[in-house]
């Protein structure tokens, strides 16, 4: 027999207990044959059988993980739903019992009540936010319009204070124009801050960096307060550490208003006794100094409890501090503000009946050389003979500041043509007639704004300048808008404006 191609158990069965005898007969061997077919068929089928059952078996791992995988998935959306329902604003009551992680369509119902809740808060909003914005865009009317009546008059001032300056005139009036000058720079920095909340809020003070002399300013801030100390029967001490430098860097004015707030309060709230002024040297290094700087007052003094109230605006101490010392308690908010752009602090220490004393420590850099910033008014001479010959046309509607500006025009050689108003400037407007427009913005019949759109349309070219009293930022975004070429604020500084003229005319 063939035993090789049998199967190997086959094979040795047959080798074990078959007789040689019947090996040969040939009808056994066919039926061996038979048999040993059946033996590999039988293999053949346990090698398949085994096979399909190791796929049955991947897959079925395969889809178990996959389903395990989505219900933990969707156990966890659950779970984060119902955390973020438990989150949302409505009453614990409702979510209590209506939160069940098997029943969906409850989740979907706390949904679609916490979406209409969702909708009536956003309404209720967007109501507030159109009544903030309505206050907003009223109380910047308002700051605009009494920005406008504050500026009007104070640019005469200035202005004639300044031509007063350019005169002959003895050392004592010198003296006093001198004060009256500095004192209008302060008022005007604090009317800029005062009326343009928009302003301060935002942060948009920005800090100059100049030489000045600051035993000067101190010094400065003692006698332009003199004369109110006296009438109250005060003394102002004024005590500078001999070590201070003399020439530092930094904001003139700005520093100038803060000392010039705690002095102006000091006097405000003491009544026949001191306020001391001090300035002293805490450090000092090669290119920066720390000064320490004090206003002590033997006035009325402020309650423990009251003394972190008193840098909130619009808050004093006590309600009748304003009846009988005057002012609304922002300066000492804008002090605060101030302060914290030159990234310091003020501190007060306060005794009822006894004074106050407010102080601050800054670092400042030290000046390179001795070009100090000081009373520019008293020291630039302007070159009359730069503008000369120009033809401007002044619109301004109010007498006085028409005076003052045709006094600093002529003085410089210009020629002036008058419109009292908007409609008057377009009828006297000529194209190639004037070099320059200074034009004022809030006037009767016609107001500056419409008469510059006006004008554009017939000449985009000639200078406009807005000199207007109005300065808000909206009102100094919206001229350029409308095409105006430049902006100068009420009291304007007579520098500015001559410097401003040349620039806008070619000079």
């Amino acid at each position: 027999m063939d035993q090789p191609n049998f199967h190997p158990l086959l094979r040795k069965q047959l080798s074990k207990y078959l007789p040689e005898s019947i090996a040969e007969n040939e009808h056994f061997q066919n039926f061996i044959r038979v048999v040993n077919e059946s033996y590999r068929n039988f293999e053949r089928d346990k090698e398949l059988f085994e096979h399909s059952s190791q796929l049955n078996e991947k897959e079925y791992a395969s889809i178990n993980a996959k389903l395990t995988k989505e219900i933990n998935e969707r156990r966890l959306s659950v779970e984060k739903l119902m955390e973020a329902i438990r989150s949302l604003e409505m009453q614990d009551e409702f979510i209590n019992k209506s939160l069940d992680s098997n029943n969906l369509l409850a989740l979907v119902d706390v949904l679609q009540v916490q979406i209409e809740h969702r909708k009536k808060v956003e309404a209720e909003l967007r109501k507030s936010k159109e009544i903030a914005e309505l206050a907003t865009h009223a109380k910047s009317e308002f700051l605009s319009m009494m920005s406008h009546e504050i500026r009007t008059p104070l640019n005469a001032i200035v202005g004639l204070t300044y031509l007063m300056q350019q005169e002959e005139v003895s050392h004592n009036m010198a003296e006093n124009l001198r004060i009256l000058q500095f004192s209008t720079d302060n008022l005007h920095v604090l009317i800029n801050d005062i009326l343009d909340f928009s302003k301060i809020e935002a942060g948009k003070v920005d800090l100059e960096k100049v030489p000045f002399d600051v035993k000067q300013l101190v010094s400065n801030i003692k006698k332009a307060n003199q004369v109110k100390a006296e009438e109250k029967g005060n003394k102002i001490k004024l005590m500078i550490d001999d070590d201070v430098p003399q020439v530092l860097m930094g904001d003139i004015l700005r520093l100038g208003q803060i000392i010039s707030n705690l002095v102006s309060n000091a006097v405000k709230f003491t009544r026949n006794g001191s306020i001391t002024i001090e300035l002293s040297l805490q450090s000092k290094t090669e290119t920066k100094v720390t000064l320490d700087f004090s206003v002590t007052d033997t006035g009325i003094g402020i309650p423990k409890n009251k003394q972190q109230l008193i840098f909130d605006r619009f808050t004093q101490a006590n309600s009748q501090t304003t009846r009988e010392f005057g002012g609304t308690g922002l300066g000492l908010v804008i002090t605060k503000k101030l302060l914290e752009l030159y990234g310091s602090e003020i501190q007060i220490e306060s005794e009822v009946g006894k004074g106050s004393r407010f102080y601050f420590t800054l670092e400042l850099d030290l000046g390179a050389d001795q070009r100090v910033r000081v009373d520019e008014s008293s020291t630039y001479h302007l070159n009359e003979f730069t503008l000369k010959g120009l033809r401007i046309l002044l619109v301004e509607d109010y007498p006085m500041n028409v005076k003052v500006a045709r006094k600093f025009l002529e003085r410089w050689n210009i020629e002036v043509d008058l419109a009292e108003n908007g409609k008057i400037a377009l009828e006297m407007y000529e194209p190639q007639k004037y070099d320059l427009i200074l034009m004022d913005i809030q006037m009767p019949v016609m107001d500056g704004y419409t008469a510059t759109e006006k004008i554009r349309e017939l000449d985009i070219k000639i200078p406009i300048i807005a000199l207007t009293a109005s300065a808000t930022l909206s009102n100094q975004d919206l001229a350029f808008q409308i095409g105006m070429s430049d902006y100068v604020t009420k009291p304007f500084n007579p520098k500015e404006l001559f410097q401003k003229i040349a620039k806008h005319s070619g000079r």
